[in-house]
C-alpha cells in the first residue's frame, strides 16, 4: 500500500473516532448505534510481567496483571465473561529466547469452556541460535455466552529450543508483557 493511501486511511479513522466520541459525549443516540461497542462495558486487558517456557503439553498461560477491566473478570488466569455476546478477542504473545538453543516451534491458541477454537492457533519457529524476537497474534471474533471461560494455551514443539514468551524491562521504558491480552463484547 503506497504512502499516501495509507495516510488518507489513517486520517479517515482518526475523524471517525473523533466524531463517534463527540457524539457519545453529546448524547447522540443516532451514532451509539452505528458502534454498538459504544453501548456495553464488557471489556478485558490484561498482561504478564512473567517469562513462561512451555513444554510439549499444552500450558495455560499466565496472566498477573490486569490492565482494564468491566465485565470480564481475569482469575486463575481464566477469564469469565458475565453477558452473551460477540467478543473480539486478541492474544499478543512477545515471542523469543534469552539464550540460543536448537530449531523448535512455539504455538499459541484459545480454549472456551476446556474446548479449543477452531482457527486461532498462531506458530512461530526459530532456526538454531536464532535470538529473534517477534510478537504472533492470535486473534478473532467469538461467540460467548454468559458464564463462558476463555483460556489462552501455548505449548512447543522442542523445549530444549527454549522459546518462550518473553517479559522485557528495558532500562528506562515500560515493560514488554510477556503478552498482552483484549477482549471486548460488540
Amino acid at each position: 500500500m503506497n504512502k499516501s493511501i495509507f495516510t488518507m486511511l489513517a486520517l479517515v479513522a482518526v475523524a471517525g473516532t473523533m466524531a463517534c466520541n463527540q457524539a457519545a459525549a453529546n448524547g447522540d443516540q443516532a451514532m451509539e448505534s452505528l458502534n454498538p461497542a459504544m453501548e456495553t462495558d464488557h471489556y478485558l486487558q490484561a498482561s504478564s510481567s512473567v517469562t513462561q517456557c512451555p513444554g510439549t503439553a499444552p500450558e495455560l498461560v499466565a496472566m498477573d496483571m490486569t490492565d482494564a477491566a468491566s465485565g470480564v473478570a481475569l482469575e486463575a488466569n481464566r477469564m469469565t465473561v458475565s453477558e452473551a455476546g460477540a467478543y473480539l478477542i486478541v492474544a499478543a504473545p512477545q515471542v523469543g529466547r534469552e539464550g540460543g538453543g536448537p530449531y523448535g516451534c512455539f504455538d499459541l491458541w484459545l480454549r472456551v469452556n476446556g474446548e479449543d477454537v477452531a482457527n486461532s492457533n498462531v506458530q512461530l519457529c526459530q532456526d538454531e541460535d536464532s535470538m529473534a524476537k517477534d510478537v504472533i497474534i492470535s486473534q478473532g471474533i467469538v461467540p460467548l455466552e454468559a458464564g463462558d471461560v476463555v483460556e489462552v494455551m501455548m505449548s512447543a514443539s522442542n523445549p530444549e529450543a527454549n522459546i518462550c514468551i518473553e517479559a522485557i524491562q528495558p532500562e528506562g521504558e515500560p515493560l514488554v508483557p510477556a503478552i498482552i491480552f483484549s477482549m471486548i463484547k460488540y
